[in-house]
């Protein structure tokens, strides 16, 4: 019996694997080229064989990826020499993660037919998948030796070659890419990089100066050779190259911005900040080269300035008061209040201007979300997360936040209208904690509402995006209790609670409380009394015990026939709740008294 090795996913994420790291082509759905002993063969066995690499061609194709690996292992038992058999298995091996199994296979079906251009390829892709760039590199040396006119090879060798820190071997895979082309920008300055690199500076300046002689009508190429000359300390060459290009173009953003280099290079501070004015004032320059520019006030500013934020702001307001639509400018001035820890009101202030000039901006809007809800602000928390469900419908922790500012005010029917509209939006690509949450907050909203049948089904859906949300398994299984149904499967939720908090009051008080409704009073007096010891002074408001769990700690006492345990536990719970009909006849009584009603 052929032998079942994995499952579809596992070869699934095998060749993910393999082909993200790696040039490739695809994988093969045909026969490859038989092999050349083929004939050596019974007639018999050839067409043994033929049935059962077609087949597992077959079962490849349709995803059955267990099946032909099982099949084409079955191949070579009957033809040991067939190198295509190799070749298709050699990836099977690699997402078991046997990378030189892989390889050997990959080799033998090289060795079996050494004319096979496609075998050398898929050799090299996986050299260079498995970061062996020395053999990767003869692999794809020897592919563009067989063929001049695989362009696409020396464009992986240049990668290879510069990964190596092989100078020589870019330069000449580079050469021989001219060569077949002609030379371009992209050839020229990676030249002109690599003699950087060796420290050949003549050449690398004659490389740059031969693409400027190529666009003799392009100042932007000048400019670059007084980059470099600027970068190499020839600043008045440099400076030069900058006035003449400006003298031709006054308004060239690159020599702008390169001139701005020139002055800050020889302290022309004055002269430096003039000319970062016009750039940034201008309405003419690009967003991109004005981010840029503010980058580096920024770090100029806190070098030179010892961060002197009031220049910087003083800069921001400027630009943006001349082109009050520059997003990007607004988000960097937002971004540069939060770097030196303004105070919030004026973060928040720079993050509204962010949102009124873009409203479906994503980030700025959850930034101010988050500020209002650190503040307990839930009208600010609705205002802003209203119109993002209308604008980003798809994201749904809009609709999570609006939902839950509803809920904080008890305005129940808000809140789930909120998370149904945001479980509308809910795709296999959205975030399980968060639709998890969804789902428990409803079951919580439609239990106070009296729906528990639609609130279990909403418990059910959060578990099955999350089965292990902790809130949701406890107030379940509590609800479940308080019914008396499903006893089992409440007990099974309410142990996981606690084993994940095991300190937690309210978690142990609902598993005690299942054990009392079950009649197992012992078991139930340890986890109500553990409930009771962890309720410290040092929780939150919210997490210490209520009196629902010190009278379900009298009512587990007096089971368990501690009847002036109970009378003392059960006077403390209509202390904190006087209110409660049900505790005085109990203390009258000296006993356990049923409510009729939910116990919540």
């Amino acid at each position: 019996m052929l032998l079942r090795v994995w499952g579809m996913s596992a070869m699934l994420v095998g060749i993910v694997l393999l082909c993200s790291c790696a040039p490739k082509k695809s994988l093969p759905t045909t026969a490859q080229p038989p092999s050349p002993t083929r004939h050596l063969l019974s007639p018999n066995d050839r067409q043994r064989f033929q049935y059962f690499y077609l087949e597992a061609l077959r079962q490849q194709n349709a995803e059955h990826y267990d099946a032909a690996y099982d099949l084409l292992r079955h191949c070579l038992d009957i033809d040991s020499t067939a190198a295509e058999v190799y070749y298709l298995l050699a990836d099977y091996e690699l997402a078991l993660k046997q990378n030189e199994k892989a390889l050997s296979y990959l080799e033998k079906a090289e060795a079996l037919a050494p004319a096979n251009d496609i075998y050398h390829e898929r050799a090299a892709q996986y050299y260079y998948g498995l970061r062996n760039y020395d053999r990767a590199i003869d692999a794809y040396e020897k592919l563009y030796a067989s063929d001049h006119n695989r362009i696409d090879v020396l464009s992986i060798l240049i990668q290879l070659y510069n990964r190596q820190k092989d100078y020589q071997g870019v330069l000449s895979a580079v050469n021989r890419l001219e060569q077949a082309e002609g030379s371009s920008e992209d050839l020229t300055l990676t030249k002109m990089r690599v003699y950087e690199l060796q420290g050949r500076k003549k050449e690398a300046y004659k490389a740059l100066k031969s693409l400027s002689d190529q666009h003799p009508s392009d100042v932007n190429y000048r400019v670059m050779i007084g980059n470099w000359l600027l970068q190499n300390d020839q600043q008045k060459q440099a400076f030069k190259i900058f006035t003449n290009a400006l003298h031709e173009e006054p308004d060239n953003n690159y020599a702008l911005s390169s001139m701005f280099d020139y002055y800050n290079s020889v302290g022309e501070d004055s002269l430096a900040a003039q000319l970062r004015d016009q750039i940034l004032l201008s309405r003419q320059t690009p967003t991109k080269t004005k981010v840029s520019l503010f980058q580096q006030v920024i770090r100029d500013n806190e070098q030179k300035h010892g961060g002197d934020s009031t220049i910087v702001l003083n800069l921001f307001e400027r630009v943006l008061e001349i082109s009050p639509k520059e997003v990007d400018i607004a988000t960097m001035a937002a971004a540069y209040r939060s770097l030196k820890k303004m105070p919030e009101d004026s973060v928040n202030t720079a993050l509204q201007r962010v949102l009124d000039i873009e409203p479906d901006n994503v980030a700025a809007r959850l930034q101010l979300i988050q500020s209002a809800w650190n503040h307990q602000d839930w009208p600010r928390v609705i205002a802003l997360s209203e119109p993002a469900v209308q604008l980003n419908p798809e994201e749904m922790v809009f609709y999570y936040y609006l939902g839950l500012a509803h809920f904080q005010q008890d305005q129940h029917d808000e809140a789930l209208d909120a998370f149904r509209r945001g479980v509308g939006e809910i795709t296999s690509e959205s975030n399980p904690d968060i639709v998890s949450d969804f789902y428990a907050i409803m079951g919580d909203i439609l239990h106070k509402k009296g729906l528990d049948k639609e609130a279990f089904a909403a418990y059910d859906s959060c578990l099955q995006w999350k089965d292990d949300n902790i809130g949701c398994l406890n107030n379940y299984a509590y609800y479940l209790s308080v019914r008396g149904e499903n006893l089992q499967k409440a007990e099974q939720m309410s142990y996981r609670a606690i084993k994940a908090e095991p300190n937690n009051p309210t978690y142990l008080d609902t598993y005690a409380w299942i054990l009392f409704m079950e009649d197992r009073y012992a078991e139930a007096q340890i986890y109500i009394d553990q409930a009771l010891r962890a309720d410290t002074a040092d929780l939150d408001e919210a997490d210490r015990v209520s009196a629902v769990v010190v009278e379900h700690a009298g009512d587990i006492h007096a089971m368990n026939d501690d009847i002036d345990g109970a009378i003392l536990l059960w006077q403390r719970a209509l202390d904190m709740d006087s209110d409660n009909a049900l505790l005085p006849e109990k203390i009258r009584q000296r006993k356990y008294i049923k409510d009729d009603e939910n116990e919540e």
